[in-house]
């Protein structure tokens, strides 16, 4: 019997914890439940980000903080989820990307115990329109001389030297038009440049084409292996996130979806939330803001007063991409018509369906089981999202039978489908640089506003956006910041009450 199930029905990541408008603290009646707790910091959000500024804090001697979380665990956009009683899969976060000492999260990874494999990497490649009609095999050799041809020595070094000759942005996928025409790109040669393109840059970066800057590849990445982490119960990235947060889960109230952030005092800041369908606000110094990008743009948190205009810029210009997955399982003695021992089974399809479920991860090779994640980014994504679960399911069946057969398929027992851009905790992947946008922006996101309010996740890093040891190496950074602020702070003196040390209760300020 086929199980399918979405990530809201799963995780009831699609719940709104919304319970009513909530006016402005500052005009509303607090009444204490026990004591008045101000602490020194706040910090919304749970994820590598959140939690790196927390343990970052705590190595610093600072201990009077509250992590306010709206997930009932940690993670964020990391999460995994088990499919069986010996199955788990990632539903966000797939790769350890630079697996090395450098990498924080890697090293996390080595402390849990949980162990890392490197990705294999080899690839497969199918198609029903380039090298002939029907379904067959082509042969590895043709497209890497179209990657090296085309991509490495063509596209991308004329990108750049679009990118050093001009001001003014324009699409990337404009760009590639240009480079088509020039080298005037047909058939077989141009499916192949388009399937290049695809799986170099929407599939990495979440993004379109047509909706990244010209800029696209300002980042950096930390030289070395990716790595997946051991799956298994109590493992993935889920197991190796509860293990960092383990010294700091004490501090976290889970369940808990800020609402607003009232910064007009010079000495304090309140924030207002919902938890189990009531209202609450605490006050604290200073605040880290570490929800995802998607959230800042969408306006679910209101700030008293409003941001200054070039954070909303900030904000704004940037593009939250979409990046979701349709997980597959079947059972382990099933037979399926791709190599059991090839990680990527990937397929050049026909002008205008690049893209539309033509990855296809295989974590056989990894795990052992009869898994497989069919990927979907930027705009096919979005398209995605709004299908059925059975009309996404059919559509990737007939994405497979044009790379393996008619027939050929067999129906998985299991489905997962992530829809990571109607998530109200997300609203989207990860970011990129969206047409118009720069690196000034994203170091403006990350700038901190009037000594109390910091911003931290994988959208403020400079170099390593969009990835997780992005996101925890900007929490580390916007940790130390406060840090360095409460001290200056204390050294000017203070008539703010100091409470000490605590863990989280439910007994905050109560707002009725």
């Amino acid at each position: 019997m086929l199980l399918q199930a979405t990530i809201g029905s799963l995780l009831l990541l699609l719940k709104s914890a919304h319970s009513g408008k909530i006016d402005d603290p500052a005009n509303q009646d607090l009444r204490m439940m026990q004591s008045t707790v101000i602490y020194d910091v706040v910090i919304i959000g749970a994820g590598w980000a959140g939690l790196g500024a927390a343990r970052t804090l705590q190595s610093k001697g600072k201990t009077n903080f509250l992590i306010l979380e709206a997930e009932d665990s940690v993670g964020g956009r990391c999460r995994t989820v088990e499919i069986d009683d010996v199955t788990t899969a990632e539903l966000g976060c797939q790769w350890i990307h630079g697996a090395t000492t450098a990498n924080p999260v890697y090293n996390a990874a080595k402390s849990s115990g949980i162990s890392t494999i490197e990705s294999v990497g080899n690839v497969a490649y199918y198609s029903d329109v380039f090298g002939g009609t029907g379904p067959h095999r082509v042969p590895n050799a043709d497209i890497r001389t179209i990657s090296r041809t085309h991509y490495t020595n063509g596209f991308f070094p004329f990108q750049a030297g679009l990118q050093d000759s001009t001001n003014q942005d324009q699409p990337l996928r404009q760009a590639a038009d240009t480079y088509i025409k020039n080298k005037n790109l047909q058939g077989d040669m141009r499916l192949g440049f388009e399937y290049v393109l695809d799986t170099n840059i929407p599939q990495v970066y979440a993004a379109s084409l047509e909706d990244l800057s010209l800029w696209w590849d300002s980042d950096s990445e930390i030289t070395g292996a990716d790595h997946v982490i051991e799956q298994g119960a109590g493992k993935g990235y889920s197991g190796v996130l509860n293990y960092y947060a383990a010294p700091v889960a004490n501090k976290v109230s889970y369940d808990s979806t800020v609402t607003s952030i009232d910064w007009s005092s010079s000495s304090k800041v309140i924030v207002s939330y919902t938890k189990n369908g009531q209202a609450f606000a605490l006050e604290a110094k200073k605040i880290i803001l570490t929800v995802p990008l998607g959230v800042l743009q969408s306006g679910s948190i209101s700030f008293t007063p409003a941001l200054p205009s070039w954070k909303l810029q900030a904000i704004n210009k940037l593009g939250m991409g979409v990046y979701n997955k349709v997980i597959m399982r079947w059972n382990d003695d099933e037979t399926l018509p791709w190599p059991s021992n090839v990680e990527w089974l990937n397929r050049i399809a026909s002008l205008g369906d690049q893209g539309h479920w033509t990855e296809f991860f295989n974590l056989k090779p990894t795990t052992g089981k009869q898994t497989l994640v069919a990927f979907s980014a930027g705009r096919e994504s979005e398209r995605v999202e709004a299908l059925s679960d059975d009309n996404i399911k059919s559509e990737i069946i007939d994405s497979l039978e044009a790379m393996f057969g008619k027939s050929s398929v067999p129906e998985p027992e299991q489905i997962i489908i992530t829809r990571w851009k109607a998530n109200p905790l997300s609203y989207g992947s990860y970011s990129y640089y969206k047409l118009g946008s720069a690196p000034k922006h994203r170091t403006d996101l990350g700038k901190a506003l009037g000594g109390r309010l910091f911003f931290a996740g994988e959208a403020c890093h400079l170099k390593y956006m969009s990835t997780t040891h992005g996101a925890l190496m900007s929490g580390q950074v916007a940790a130390n910041a406060v840090v360095t602020s409460l001290k200056t702070r204390a050294l000017r003196g203070s008539n703010l009450e100091e409470t000490g040390e605590h863990e989280t209760t439910d007994a905050f300020q109560v707002m009725h």
